[in-house]
């Protein structure tokens, strides 16, 4: 199988951009089996965008195209927050709004292509990849921030729990989706926009750099791939990227992780 991912394209709405993507996809995504995007598909949640990205690469693609959300494609606008609408239910939306595109939102239902399946989650944190070395403690990393810079995470994400819980939960759906279809195919590839591994954080030991790195991902999604990895093979992740080589893989206990964080499409083989 023939697999073509990219993501954390953080589009604005340029129509020049979008241009570029789709001819992007067109060219380096042509005759590949399923093209998967590891979110961060807008740059500020908007989710027109999310539609207008996703509709130029239904266009010009012809295999199924799975779809994961970022955190990024979460945030809220004021308007929403006006609404009522917290992160959670941004989240719902953006299913809906993947669906309504014609491609498939992996946090709703596994994909199965022949004896291959796919599982998707935005993943999260829950502070497991914080750096030791800064000697700081939990609450010091709740505030998401260090010195003269801020997750933005703090400032545009509304969730009715804390991180930990919205892993937790996450987490559950994940393993549901992959005992779902577990029985039925040979090899799982597991899709993400967070990581599920600390060997795959970048870490400079520059404080203002490693403490931000523990919003990288959570290491409960490495348990469990870990307690599937006679069938899952494979991980596409997105997120990390920013002074970080993309379009990379890399080998963790004999499980091929690969970054897709960038809107140049990676072929991956199967």
């Amino acid at each position: 199988m023939k697999i073509c991912c990219f993501g954390d394209t953080h589009y604005h709405g340029s129509g020049e951009r979008l241009i570029e993507l789709a001819n992007e996809v067109r060219e380096k995504c042509a005759n590949t089996d399923v093209i998967v995007v590891v979110g961060d598909i807008s740059g500020n949640g908007n989710l027109g965008f999310v539609s207008e990205l996703l509709s130029a690469i239904k266009f010009v693609a012809s295999a199924p195209v799975l779809v994961v959300p970022g955190n990024h494609d979460i945030y809220l606008s004021l308007e929403e927050r006006g609404k009522g609408i917290n992160s959670l239910l941004k989240l719902s939306l953006f299913n809906g709004v993947v669906e309504r595109a014609r491609c498939i939102p992996l946090m709703k239902k596994p994909f199965v292509s022949g004896n291959v399946g796919f599982v998707g989650t935005i993943g999260w944190y829950d502070y497991s990849f914080a750096p030791e070395w800064l000697s700081l403690n939990l609450e010091d990393f709740r505030e998401k921030h260090y010195g003269m810079y801020v997750w933005a995470d703090r400032d545009f994400v509304e969730l009715p729990f804390s991180d930990e819980e919205f892993t937790l939960m996450l987490l559950n759906r994940f393993e549901e989706h992959i005992k779902e279809i577990y029985g039925s195919v040979e090899k799982i590839v597991a899709v993400m926009h967070h990581l599920p591994f600390r060997e795959l954080v970048h870490y400079k030991f520059r404080p203002e750099w490693d403490y931000f790195s523990t919003f990288m991902g959570s290491e409960a999604f490495g348990h469990i791939i870990r307690k599937y990895r006679d069938k899952i093979k494979l991980v596409l992740h997105g997120h990390q990227h920013n002074e970080v080589e993309t379009n990379v893989c890399k080998n963790v206990e004999n499980i091929e992780c690969c970054n897709c964080a960038s809107p140049k499409p990676l072929t991956i083989e199967l």
